[in-house]
């Protein structure tokens, strides 16, 4: 049987195009003369509609099918001096992985892809990109980072085998 594995699918994109003609839509269907394409007003309309497509990723997180279960983020940050791996992190949820991988909920200049039975997280400043990865633990995986070694341990290397791939869309 064929497994159904998702390739770059983007799930949010803080970068997202909106055009001045969305601005002037909105702005037609609220009854609103529209300010000039540079205007405050204008980039306080991509502003809020940006928020509003992180807004709507999170509620839709909240439905996914894989909320709940237990996930590992590795990856690479991306500094001025090059590209160190991160030490391995063990969270809870989807969502908490991500939330970590933007700082707190912190959603500018980011995207988050669906890839290859993992979530791709790529958080853009101005040294460079960190690159993270976000993998759902298998049972195997879940046991072995319960092991007590690895409770105190700070720098271990999960194996491949530790991972189950997302199947399909998140949501």
């Amino acid at each position: 049987m064929k497994r159904n594995i998702v390739k770059d699918c983007v799930l949010y994109d803080s970068q997202a195009d909106y055009t001045y003609e969305d601005y002037c839509e909105n702005c037609e269907d609220n009854g609103i003369e529209p300010k000039g394409e540079d205007s405050d007003d204008y980039w306080d309309f991509v502003s809020r509609m940006r928020d509003n497509d992180f807004d709507d990723f999170k509620c839709n997180m909240e439905y996914s099918s894989f909320k709940g279960k237990p996930c590992m983020i590795t990856g690479t940050l991306g500094l001025w001096h090059g590209r160190p791996d991160i030490v391995p992190v063990l969270c809870d949820d989807i969502m908490e992985a991500i939330e970590k991988c933007l700082d707190n909920n912190f959603a500018f200049e980011c995207e988050i892809v669906l890839n290859e039975g993992h979530l791709d997280v790529n958080i853009h400043h101005h040294d460079g990109t960190n690159c993270f990865e976000i993998w759902l633990l298998s049972k195997k995986g879940q046991r072995e980072v319960e092991r007590p070694i690895y409770k105190w341990e700070k720098d271990y290397e999960p194996k491949r085998d530790w991972f189950k791939l997302i199947n399909g869309y998140l949501f």
